[in-house]
């Protein structure tokens, strides 16, 4: 079978989104427990990860021009490269992937690095290379405490007033909007951050804005078949177009049922404690603060949503601001469960906070 073919809808995935998602997990969640060494930047030697049993036992075995194939087919840049040359002795071998170099902090920085090592690979590739010299990393999305937020991140900060995003949204599903409002926010879950998008624009998603939003609990907005009032029957269609966009911009997932706006100049400057970072691939991300005093469970809590917006069957504002809840979603829709993560496990559901 030609890499990267495969089955059409319900059937086989490509080869190339297989190794897509062995790479993820390998590099955001299973590098520790694999055993294969990675430094607190996120990289793993090339010739380590080529080694992975779970790329080797593919037929045929993942080789460094296929890793190098799905880097550049990514089109949300999950992954990154690194050339260092040969500026390393035999005793450096045993993770060495920390070079000492300083780290790329913007996307365009991270994308020339990235560029440079794969033109290297492509100019040296007929006539050997030494994958010692090559690193490959996650942009975001890291589960392991062995990978430091800080080492793969721009801060983002009120002293710096150009690193802040104009939007910040953050996509869930029905089956989690209650609970995310009974436990008083944003959880990460099983990831070290809560991860954010900046779009679409609160703007985008409710057109007439928060002071023109209908009031009511959800039921009486229903016309009963599922579509919300007339005039916001085009909704889900124009969203939905939206989303379709977003498939290539990281932080959320295009099928998304619920966007969370996020008041972020407000929870920079009330909360000190919280952090608040950019990926290399443009996701903004948060750890959150303590949930209550002396607490380690952190979130991001309801206090700063700007507002909330259903938006695939035309209920529209949620939650706003200042007010708390606006609506009610209809049972339903409260009753749906939260679809499956990409990984095939789920990526949430009935008592998760995070979509």
């Amino acid at each position: 079978m030609p890499r990267g073919r495969g089955g059409g809808r319900g059937g086989p995935q490509p080869r190339s989104v297989l190794v897509s998602k062995a790479l993820s997990r390998l590099l955001r969640h299973a590098a520790v427990e694999e055993r294969i060494p990675i430094d607190n930047h996120g990289y793993v030697r090339m010739d380590h990860l080529l080694g992975w049993q779970r790329l080797r036992s593919m037929k045929p075995p993942v080789d460094f021009a296929e890793v190098v194939e799905v880097v550049e087919g990514n089109e949300k840049k999950r992954f990154a490269l690194k050339f260092v040359g040969s500026g390393y002795g035999p005793a450096e071998t045993a993770i060495e992937s920390d070079t000492k170099q300083p780290e790329p902090q913007t996307e365009l920085q991270i994308e020339t690095q990235t560029q440079r090592a794969i033109s290297q690979f492509e100019s040296t590739s007929s006539s050997g290379f030494d994958a010692k010299q090559f690193f490959i990393r996650a942009t975001q999305g890291h589960s392991m405490e062995t990978v430091e937020a800080e080492n793969l991140l721009t801060p983002i900060s009120l002293d710096d007033p150009a690193t802040i995003p104009d939007t910040v949204v953050h996509g869930t599903f029905y089956g989690a909007w209650e609970h995310i409002l009974q436990s008083g926010g944003l959880k990460s879950m099983r990831r070290n951050h809560v991860h954010f998008a900046t779009g679409p624009s609160l703007q985008e998603a409710l057109p007439g804005g928060l002071s023109e939003a209908p009031a009511g609990n959800g039921a009486a907005d229903d016309t009963g078949d599922g579509k919300g009032k007339d005039k916001d029957a085009a909704q889900p269609q124009r969203l939905g177009e939206i989303l379709g966009k977003n498939k290539v911009i990281s932080g959320m997932r295009s099928d998304a049922q619920i966007l969370i706006y996020i008041d972020i100049h407000r929870a920079l400057a009330e909360e000190k404690d919280m952090k608040w970072w950019k990926s290399e691939n443009g996701v903004i991300l948060t750890d959150g603060v303590a949930s209550i005093e002396g607490g380690t469970e952190k979130l991001v809590p309801t206090k700063y949503f700007l507002a909330a917006v259903e938006i695939k069957e035309g209920v529209g504002l949620l939650y706003e601001a200042g007010k708390g809840a606006a609506k009610e979603l209809p049972e339903r829709l409260k009753s749906r469960s939260v679809p499956r993560g990409k990984g095939g496990g789920p990526r949430g559901g009935r008592g998760r906070g995070r979509s």
